[in-house]
């Protein structure tokens, strides 16, 4: 069984795209398509009620906007109730930034025995189309930064929200973290996932990305300077403060 989990903010201009893709790619699998709806005020929610008629698609609705952290924390939590150990978790965005044909090979590698296989910008064959040379200044520096404060092996791209994991470490860490998985709200969550189930034991590799910016339709959620910060904050909540 896999389930892709889609965290969607606003996301009407292209939602129905990646829609479409995800049916086609898992034409013929087991699947559930788990969309967390975190607040949209656009036409998000119609679109997603009209294609629950043919996909195997639950919706999981906050009534306001409360961040990717939030709407991270909410499927999740819904997923490692009813996840098995060998079924597979896909998180991806939902503004067709991921490709969905590379969901086959992150799956093959959890099927050779990983627990966590991140599509990484910075793997080889990676590679950012349609990124501002400042945003890929953050990126790379967020993850530099990350990588000298938590190393952790054959991981290069910390902030990456495109990755496979096992069923066996959603369920283990719902039973050592319980809800305090994730527990930032915004875009730094992703690298806490990663780092705390690095914590627990999981074994974790990459396959390259070419993150796809370009063909992104909405405008971009990410606050620059709260992000910033939050590394920050991160860093000092995860190395130091918990110690």
């Amino acid at each position: 069984m896999i389930y892709i989990l889609l965290p969607a903010f606003n996301e009407s201009s292209g939602i129905e795209t990646i829609l479409h893709d995800i049916s086609h790619q898992l034409e013929g699998l087991q699947y559930l398509l788990v969309v967390v709806n975190d607040g949209s005020t656009d036409d998000t929610f119609n679109i997603l009620k009209k294609f629950q008629a043919n996909l195997n698609l639950k919706i999981i609705n906050h009534e306001k906007n409360l961040g990717l952290g939030s709407a991270m924390k909410t499927g999740i939590s819904y997923i490692s109730s009813v996840i098995n150990n060998d079924d597979i978790l896909i998180t991806m965005d939902a503004d067709n930034t991921h490709p969905v044909d590379l969901i086959p090979k992150l799956t093959k590698e959890i099927q050779n025995g990983f627990d966590v296989v991140i599509a990484s910008r910075y793997a080889i064959g990676g590679n950012e189309i349609g990124l501002t040379k400042f945003r890929k200044i953050l990126s790379g520096g967020a993850s530099t930064l990350l990588k000298l404060f938590f190393p952790i092996q054959n991981v290069t791209d910390y902030t990456s929200g495109y990755r496979a994991y096992l069923g066996k470490i959603i369920k283990k860490s719902n039973e050592f973290y319980a809800d305090t998985l994730v527990s930032e709200s915004g875009f730094t969550c992703m690298a806490e996932i990663l780092i705390k189930l690095s914590h627990i034991g999981a074994t974790i590799t990459e396959k390259g990305l070419i993150l796809r910016y370009d063909l992104k339709q909405g405008k971009s959620k990410i606050k620059i300077l709260r992000t910033i910060l939050g590394y920050f904050r991160l860093i000092l909540k995860l190395k130091f403060l918990n110690k």
